[in-house]
């Protein structure tokens, strides 16, 4: 749709692009994000901003000499050099020209993927340390060094022992959209369809792209989700090949995750290896953003409470209703009879009701963060424990603190509306928190009862949230 072809939101992210840009000084910035994230059209979009400015290029797996090459065709685009540059082999005859080249206006020097240029040249780091040291902190150029390989990051840029340690000037991890955020991608749909939307795609701007607003969600995950032709029905598997070699082991613990073992010992019996690799493996899908690690709020991180769910709602709607079936989706049952006989309302219902706790988690930080809350939280997440009054375990889908105030929330997106029975549930759980001011909010797609109504709307420690609440700034 054309509403989709214009740049939508990363306003903070342009703006710090911009007041690099407009530095006197080097500045090397890294942008780093999990693939997907729209780090390629952010630059891509900043670069247009300044055509005259920037020498924009992407690495590859190629040799130095063939990246040297591209880089150089992207240089004089931009600076008036001879076709001298055209024999450059290496970085370093970048680097001496650079140093005897006078820079008068702003130099942007884009290296997209510039992990790839490490992989292939494991002296490429300590090359340009040098390079910044003797030549570009002297001049007018922004660097931006972008990337999506985490753990190549972490090693090159911040390990102390490695060269390029304490050179970049600014630091930039693109995350996925938030659920508000990715409302403008869909002007068309209702409040309640766009809820419904990101949970089943999550906040990666080229899902959301897909999915067209003049059509139902129904049409729009069968054309996208289920047709094996749909640019996200092979997505995930896509994905796991491009970041990891063990795809096998790494699925096995996100369908552990999804049948229900949420605690490591849960996951390690179901996954069926030793607790080290378990342990190895979920913590690289935790830094990819696959997978998420919480402790009851306000416990340490070491808390033996910890539980581990799937963060990234798309590989969450993939694993709960395509992966074990995609046997039957290539051939076996058409998307439309697929869809009638999984994704029922009551389904999509329950599925979307942890991603609707994820989406209130997020309109509170949003809340607190702008002052919009009688007190500022130190902690915000789920709680789960043990009731000391009724002796009984206790789940508070959202608990806010500080040491004198508890915000206490229950989250619940389902057809019904929130009843007396619920309230009364709501208020057990409160007396798990040791807090003395306790104030309660109840987020629910279809309102509350006029029972509830009745019982809280005299009291102000008592609040509701409606689905369009949560869109209102």
């Amino acid at each position: 749709m054309s509403t989709k072809e214009i740049f939508i939101g990363r306003k903070k992210e342009l703006d710090l692009l911009e007041s690099l840009y407009n530095s006197r000084k080097f500045e090397m910035l890294i942008l780093h994000g999990r693939r997907r994230v729209g780090k390629s059209y952010l630059l891509s979009h900043f670069a247009n901003l300044h055509k005259n400015n920037v020498v924009y290029f992407t690495g590859d797996k190629s040799s130095e000499k063939i990246n040297v090459q591209s880089f150089c065709e992207e240089l004089k685009t931009v600076i008036d050099a001879g076709d001298f540059i055209n024999s450059f082999a290496t970085w370093n005859d970048v680097y001496s020209f650079l140093k005897n080249t006078e820079i008068k206006e702003r130099l942007v020097l884009i290296i997209d993927e510039f992990t790839y240029l490490y992989n292939s040249n494991p002296a490429f780091d300590s090359g340009l340390q040098n390079a910044i040291d003797k030549i570009l902190k002297d001049k007018n150029i922004f660097l931006i060094l972008c990337g999506s390989e985490v753990s190549v990051i972490e090693e090159i840029i911040d390990d102390s022992t490695k060269p390029l340690y304490g050179r970049k000037t600014a630091d930039l991890k693109l995350l996925p959209f938030t659920y508000k955020e990715a409302r403008e991608f869909f002007p068309g749909y209702s409040d309640e369809e766009s809820v419904i939307a990101y949970s089943i795609l999550g906040g990666i701007p080229l899902y959301l792209m897909l999915f067209d607003d003049a059509l139902s969600i129904k049409e729009n995950v069968i054309r996208n989700c289920l047709s094996s032709t749909g640019y996200l029905f092979n997505e995930i598997e896509t994905l796991l090949r491009m970041e990891l070699k063990e795809t096998y082991f790494y699925k096995n613990i996100m369908l552990a995750i999804n049948a229900g073992a949420s605690t490591f010992n849960a996951i390690k019996e179901k996954a069926g290896e030793d607790a080290a690799k378990v342990a190895k493996y979920l913590n690289v899908l935790i830094s990819l953003g696959f997978v998420k690690k919480e402790v009851p709020c306000g416990e340490k991180e070491k808390s033996r409470s910890t539980l581990y769910s799937i963060s990234d709602n798309y590989f969450a709607f993939y694993f709960a209703f395509i992966f074990k079936k995609q046997n039957m989706l290539n051939g076996l049952i058409s998307p439309d009879a697929f869809y009638e006989r999984e994704l029922t309302k009551e389904k999509l219902n329950a599925f979307i009701g942890y991603r609707f706790e994820s989406i209130c988690e997020t309109y509170l930080k949003e809340q607190f963060y702008n002052a919009k809350m009688p007190f500022y939280a130190e902690n915000l997440g789920r709680w789960w424990g043990n009731n000391p009054v009724l002796k009984k375990q206790e789940e508070i889908d959202i608990l806010a603190c500080d040491e004198e105030n508890a915000l206490i929330c229950e989250c619940k997106y389902t057809e019904d509306a929130f009843d007396e029975k619920e309230l009364k549930d709501l208020q057990d759980s409160a007396l798990c928190v040791k807090q003395h001011n306790k104030t309660f909010i109840i987020f629910s797609k279809n309102g509350i009862t006029s029972g509830v109504e009745n019982k809280i709307k005299n009291d102000p420690s008592y609040s509701v949230v409606t689905v369009k609440d949560l869109f209102l700034s």
